[in-house]
């Protein structure tokens, strides 16, 4: 429009102004300055979101190291924490097999007294000669025998024995320590255990099993060595001890212990895949165990 007024204008020459087109100048004007301003506007607020935006990012890029942070922090915290519950899973599981057990021998406290009353009588009885002839005269003597002093027969003594009126009674024999019972032995084999005393452990429950490898208990005694072995760090003989109490107990309750043990010290020898197929075969076998979660959480630290 304005080319065809400054047109119109030029075609013109000496026509006045009409004063619509000053108006339409002077609105121009304002268009132009409020296009102006509005650019402005624009530009100082694209200005303030662009150094948001970079605010934002930055908080991002923060929120995300300390997250990262966070995470690894909690993964150490998790591994430590683990460790240490396994180990006071194991505790616990001794302590209360051991009180159970502790109630179970209360029961048969006074017959075990009776027995050891009965023990030390019979040796501190003195031995008596079998078979002593009637009158005093030691075993072996004779009608025949010659008098001593005062016409007492003499008692025919072994070497080394003075001749005398009494009868010789020779030494007793030392009666045989008699075998513990199964309660007895068990439980100082448990409390050895407890203690840590694992190498007097391991023979108390290697004679529980030599003497009543039959019982309920035989299982848990076999279990024990193989633990004792592992707290040792004995790992190749604690790994044949659990293989022994996995074979030879099949109806045991250690079974699904056994195993998870034997994983763990397979990976402690650095055979990380062995370990792993024992604690896969432990959760399919006793997939609700309180050693299957064990299991589940080991797994997750070899990945």
């Amino acid at each position: 429009m304005l080319l065809l007024i400054f047109a119109a204008g030029a075609a013109v020459p000496g026509f006045p102004v009409s004063k619509e087109i000053i108006q339409m100048q002077q609105q121009l004007d304002t268009l132009q300055q409020s296009v102006a301003n509005m650019q402005k506007t624009v530009d100082t607020q694209s200005a303030i979101i662009k150094t948001l935006v970079e605010q934002a990012n930055d908080n991002v890029n923060s929120m995300k190291a300390t997250i990262a942070d966070l995470q690894r922090t909690n993964s150490q915290n998790l591994a430590t924490s683990n460790s240490r519950f396994d180990t006071m899973t194991n505790q616990i599981q001794a302590l209360s097999e051991s009180l159970e057990e502790a109630k179970a021998r209360l029961s048969k406290l006074s017959d075990q007294m009776a027995q050891t009353q009965n023990i030390i009588q019979t040796l501190s009885t003195p031995a008596v000669q079998p078979n002593a002839a009637p009158g005093g005269a030691a075993p072996g003597a004779t009608g025949t025998a010659p008098n001593g002093p005062g016409g007492a027969p003499v008692v025919n003594a072994p070497n080394g024995a003075p001749p005398g009126n009494a009868a010789y009674y020779p030494p007793a024999t030392p009666a045989r320590a008699p075998v513990p019972d199964p309660d007895t032995l068990y439980q100082s084999a448990l409390r050895d255990y407890t203690a840590g005393h694992y190498d007097l452990a391991v023979q108390e429950f290697q004679q529980y099993i030599q003497y009543y490898g039959d019982t309920d208990l035989a299982s848990n005694a076999q279990f024990y060595i193989g633990d004792s072995y592992y707290n040792e760090k004995k790992y190749d003989q604690a790994i044949g001890a659990y293989n022994t109490c996995l074979e030879r107990y099949p109806n045991g309750n250690k079974l699904a212990a056994a195993q998870l043990k034997k994983a763990y010290a397979l990976i402690a020898e650095g055979k990380n895949q062995a370990g792993a197929r024992e604690l896969r075969s432990l959760i399919s076998r006793y997939p609700h165990s309180h050693e299957a979660d064990l299991a589940r959480q080991r797994l997750r630290r070899l990945t």
